[in-house]
Protein backbone atom coordinates (compact mmCIF):
# COMPACT_ATOMS: atom_id res chain seq x y z
CA UNK A 1 0.00 0.00 0.00
CA UNK A 2 2.84 2.50 0.51
CA UNK A 3 3.97 1.60 -2.82
CA UNK A 4 0.99 2.42 -4.32
CA UNK A 5 0.06 5.70 -2.29
CA UNK A 6 3.36 7.07 -3.23
CA UNK A 7 2.36 6.01 -7.21
CA UNK A 8 -0.79 8.01 -6.63
CA UNK A 9 0.72 10.80 -5.14
CA UNK A 10 1.61 12.97 -8.42
CA UNK A 11 -2.52 13.18 -9.09
CA UNK A 12 -2.30 14.59 -5.94
CA UNK A 13 0.03 16.56 -6.13
CA UNK A 14 -1.08 17.96 -9.73
CA UNK A 15 -4.80 18.82 -8.22
CA UNK A 16 -2.66 20.79 -4.91
CA UNK A 17 -0.97 22.56 -8.26
CA UNK A 18 -4.05 23.35 -9.73
CA UNK A 19 -5.84 24.67 -6.10
CA UNK A 20 -2.76 27.15 -6.68
CA UNK A 21 -3.47 28.21 -10.04
CA UNK A 22 -7.29 28.59 -9.21
CA UNK A 23 -6.83 30.88 -5.92
CA UNK A 24 -4.22 33.03 -8.02
CA UNK A 25 -6.43 33.20 -10.85
CA UNK A 26 -7.44 36.92 -12.33
CA UNK A 27 -10.90 35.75 -12.45
CA UNK A 28 -11.45 35.87 -8.39
CA UNK A 29 -13.42 32.49 -8.23
CA UNK A 30 -10.99 30.22 -6.63
CA UNK A 31 -10.66 26.22 -6.84
CA UNK A 32 -14.32 25.22 -5.92
CA UNK A 33 -16.25 27.77 -8.25
CA UNK A 34 -13.50 27.43 -11.02
CA UNK A 35 -14.23 23.44 -10.64
CA UNK A 36 -17.70 24.10 -10.65
CA UNK A 37 -17.51 26.52 -13.74
CA UNK A 38 -14.82 23.85 -15.70
CA UNK A 39 -15.04 23.72 -19.40
CA UNK A 40 -13.80 21.06 -22.11
CA UNK A 41 -9.77 21.67 -22.18
CA UNK A 42 -7.00 19.17 -21.57
CA UNK A 43 -6.41 20.75 -18.18
CA UNK A 44 -10.01 20.47 -17.26
CA UNK A 45 -9.46 16.87 -18.51
CA UNK A 46 -6.23 15.96 -16.37
CA UNK A 47 -7.75 17.52 -12.88
CA UNK A 48 -11.53 15.58 -13.48
CA UNK A 49 -9.35 12.09 -13.99
CA UNK A 50 -7.18 12.75 -11.39
CA UNK A 51 -9.71 13.22 -9.14
CA UNK A 52 -11.19 9.86 -10.44
CA UNK A 53 -8.03 8.02 -9.62
CA UNK A 54 -7.46 9.33 -6.10
CA UNK A 55 -11.35 8.06 -5.85
CA UNK A 56 -10.35 4.54 -7.06
CA UNK A 57 -7.28 4.13 -5.19
CA UNK A 58 -9.26 4.83 -1.74
CA UNK A 59 -11.92 3.23 -2.56
CA UNK A 60 -9.65 0.06 -3.66
CA UNK A 61 -8.11 1.09 0.04
CA UNK A 62 -11.04 0.80 2.48
CA UNK A 63 -12.32 -2.44 0.10
CA UNK A 64 -8.87 -4.19 1.51
CA UNK A 65 -9.35 -3.86 4.65
CA UNK A 66 -13.12 -4.28 4.92
CA UNK A 67 -12.09 -8.03 2.80
CA UNK A 68 -9.25 -8.26 5.36
CA UNK A 69 -6.58 -8.24 3.16
CA UNK A 70 -4.75 -5.82 5.58
CA UNK A 71 -4.54 -5.76 9.18
CA UNK A 72 -7.01 -4.56 11.33
CA UNK A 73 -5.50 -1.33 12.41
CA UNK A 74 -3.80 -0.49 9.16
CA UNK A 75 -5.74 2.40 9.01
CA UNK A 76 -4.67 3.81 11.91
CA UNK A 77 -1.12 4.31 10.94
CA UNK A 78 -0.52 7.75 11.30
CA UNK A 79 0.51 7.69 7.05
CA UNK A 80 -2.58 6.43 6.53
CA UNK A 81 -4.79 8.95 8.09
CA UNK A 82 -3.16 12.10 7.94
CA UNK A 83 -3.32 10.72 3.65
CA UNK A 84 -6.74 10.10 3.54
CA UNK A 85 -7.58 13.55 5.52
CA UNK A 86 -5.62 15.42 3.26
CA UNK A 87 -7.49 13.75 -0.10
CA UNK A 88 -10.58 14.11 1.70
CA UNK A 89 -10.15 17.69 2.32
CA UNK A 90 -8.29 18.45 -1.60
CA UNK A 91 -10.80 16.46 -3.55
CA UNK A 92 -14.26 16.34 -1.97
CA UNK A 93 -14.96 19.99 -3.20
CA UNK A 94 -14.38 19.10 -6.53
CA UNK A 95 -17.25 16.23 -5.64
CA UNK A 96 -19.15 18.43 -4.76
CA UNK A 97 -18.60 20.84 -7.46
CA UNK A 98 -19.45 18.14 -9.79
CA UNK A 99 -22.36 17.53 -8.11
CA UNK A 100 -23.86 20.86 -8.31
CA UNK A 101 -22.53 21.24 -11.42
CA UNK A 102 -24.61 18.39 -13.33
CA UNK A 103 -27.86 19.66 -11.52
CA UNK A 104 -27.70 16.10 -9.45
CA UNK A 105 -29.59 17.73 -6.49
CA UNK A 106 -32.40 18.22 -8.40
CA UNK A 107 -32.43 14.82 -9.13
CA UNK A 108 -31.56 13.37 -5.40
CA UNK A 109 -31.34 15.92 -3.49
CA UNK A 110 -28.61 17.87 -1.48
CA UNK A 111 -24.86 16.31 -1.78
CA UNK A 112 -24.03 15.96 2.37
CA UNK A 113 -27.56 13.37 2.67
CA UNK A 114 -27.84 11.95 -1.16
CA UNK A 115 -24.56 12.32 -2.67
CA UNK A 116 -22.01 11.96 -0.63
CA UNK A 117 -19.09 8.91 -1.15
CA UNK A 118 -19.15 6.11 1.43
CA UNK A 119 -15.03 6.28 1.65
CA UNK A 120 -15.51 10.42 2.85
CA UNK A 121 -17.56 9.40 5.89
CA UNK A 122 -15.08 6.60 7.10
CA UNK A 123 -12.46 9.12 6.99
CA UNK A 124 -14.28 11.69 8.73
CA UNK A 125 -15.04 9.18 11.51
CA UNK A 126 -10.60 7.96 11.47
CA UNK A 127 -10.23 11.65 11.75
CA UNK A 128 -12.45 11.36 14.76
CA UNK A 129 -10.62 8.88 16.49
CA UNK A 130 -7.48 9.54 15.60
CA UNK A 131 -4.06 10.75 18.16
CA UNK A 132 -4.48 14.84 18.60
CA UNK A 133 -1.41 16.18 19.09
CA UNK A 134 -0.65 19.70 21.27
CA UNK A 135 -0.34 21.60 17.83
CA UNK A 136 -3.56 21.24 16.32
CA UNK A 137 -5.22 22.95 19.00
CA UNK A 138 -2.91 26.43 18.31
CA UNK A 139 -5.12 29.52 16.90
CA UNK A 140 -3.93 29.88 13.33
CA UNK A 141 -2.36 33.65 11.42
CA UNK A 142 -3.43 32.90 8.09
CA UNK A 143 -5.56 30.80 6.22
CA UNK A 144 -5.83 27.35 5.81
CA UNK A 145 -4.03 25.72 3.18
CA UNK A 146 -7.62 23.74 2.80
CA UNK A 147 -10.65 24.57 4.46
CA UNK A 148 -10.96 22.38 7.36
CA UNK A 149 -14.60 21.14 6.25
CA UNK A 150 -14.73 19.30 3.26
CA UNK A 151 -18.34 19.72 3.19
CA UNK A 152 -17.96 23.49 3.76
CA UNK A 153 -19.26 24.17 0.10
CA UNK A 154 -22.02 22.15 0.11
CA UNK A 155 -23.46 23.82 2.84
CA UNK A 156 -23.08 27.01 1.09
CA UNK A 157 -24.92 25.29 -1.93
CA UNK A 158 -27.85 24.32 0.77
CA UNK A 159 -28.06 27.63 2.14
CA UNK A 160 -28.39 29.14 -0.98
CA UNK A 161 -31.29 27.27 -1.87
CA UNK A 162 -32.41 27.88 0.93
CA UNK A 163 -32.95 31.77 0.44
CA UNK A 164 -34.50 30.90 -3.27
CA UNK A 165 -37.12 28.59 -1.25
CA UNK A 166 -37.82 31.26 1.04
CA UNK A 167 -39.84 33.87 -0.43
CA UNK A 168 -41.63 31.06 -2.55
CA UNK A 169 -42.80 29.47 0.83
CA UNK A 170 -46.65 30.36 1.65
CA UNK A 171 -46.40 28.37 5.51
CA UNK A 172 -45.36 30.51 7.87
CA UNK A 173 -43.18 27.56 9.81
CA UNK A 174 -41.77 25.94 6.85
CA UNK A 175 -40.26 29.76 6.06
CA UNK A 176 -39.15 30.13 9.83
CA UNK A 177 -37.15 26.68 9.82
CA UNK A 178 -35.87 27.36 6.16
CA UNK A 179 -34.64 30.71 7.98
CA UNK A 180 -33.74 29.37 11.19
CA UNK A 181 -31.26 26.80 8.82
CA UNK A 182 -29.49 29.49 6.87
CA UNK A 183 -28.91 31.45 10.22
CA UNK A 184 -27.19 28.69 12.05
CA UNK A 185 -25.23 28.17 8.84
CA UNK A 186 -24.10 32.09 8.63
CA UNK A 187 -23.11 31.74 11.97
CA UNK A 188 -21.07 29.06 11.44
CA UNK A 189 -19.57 30.35 8.24
CA UNK A 190 -18.43 33.02 10.23
CA UNK A 191 -16.64 31.47 13.03
CA UNK A 192 -14.54 29.39 10.57
CA UNK A 193 -13.26 32.31 8.92
CA UNK A 194 -12.92 34.03 11.83
CA UNK A 195 -10.70 31.40 12.99
CA UNK A 196 -9.32 31.18 9.52
CA UNK A 197 -9.89 27.51 9.45
CA UNK A 198 -10.94 28.45 5.57
CA UNK A 199 -8.88 28.19 2.56
CA UNK A 200 -8.93 31.65 0.72
CA UNK A 201 -10.89 30.46 -2.28
CA UNK A 202 -13.95 30.84 0.44
CA UNK A 203 -12.76 34.77 0.45
CA UNK A 204 -12.16 34.93 -2.63
CA UNK A 205 -14.53 37.98 -4.43
CA UNK A 206 -16.57 36.11 -6.75
CA UNK A 207 -17.08 32.96 -5.03
CA UNK A 208 -20.37 30.81 -4.32
CA UNK A 209 -19.58 31.79 -0.74
CA UNK A 210 -19.63 35.57 -1.37
CA UNK A 211 -22.38 34.88 -3.54
CA UNK A 212 -24.19 33.97 -0.30
CA UNK A 213 -23.18 36.73 1.83
CA UNK A 214 -25.48 39.36 -0.55
CA UNK A 215 -28.06 36.66 -1.64
CA UNK A 216 -29.04 36.71 2.62
CA UNK A 217 -28.28 40.22 3.71
CA UNK A 218 -30.88 40.76 0.14
CA UNK A 219 -33.22 38.61 1.99
CA UNK A 220 -32.77 40.00 5.62
CA UNK A 221 -33.73 43.47 4.07
CA UNK A 222 -36.73 42.32 2.37
CA UNK A 223 -37.72 40.20 4.73
CA UNK A 224 -37.77 43.29 7.51
CA UNK A 225 -40.01 45.29 4.74
CA UNK A 226 -42.68 42.51 4.29
CA UNK A 227 -42.93 41.24 7.65
CA UNK A 228 -43.24 42.24 11.23
CA UNK A 229 -39.97 41.66 13.45
CA UNK A 230 -42.16 39.44 16.08
CA UNK A 231 -42.76 36.85 13.66
CA UNK A 232 -39.20 36.70 13.02
CA UNK A 233 -36.89 36.81 15.96
CA UNK A 234 -33.84 36.62 14.09
CA UNK A 235 -34.30 39.88 12.32
CA UNK A 236 -35.06 42.65 14.56
CA UNK A 237 -32.93 46.09 14.15
CA UNK A 238 -29.56 45.63 13.96
CA UNK A 239 -29.45 42.35 12.51
CA UNK A 240 -29.87 43.29 8.84
CA UNK A 241 -25.67 44.10 7.98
Amino acid sequence: MAVSLAKINPCRAQLEWYKSYCDDSDNELGYYDSFKQIVASRRDAKVNMNRIRLGCFWDDFIDKLENNHLTHDFHKLPKYVNASQFYKLLVEPLEIAEYYRKNVHMEKGHYIENGREKRFKIFDKWWRERKVGDEEGKPRSKYASLTQDSCFWARVEEARDGIYRVLGETDVGRRLVLLGKIETFEAYANGMIERKEVSVDVVAKNSSYNLFVEEWRGLKLQMKMIMPSPHFPGFQDGMVQ
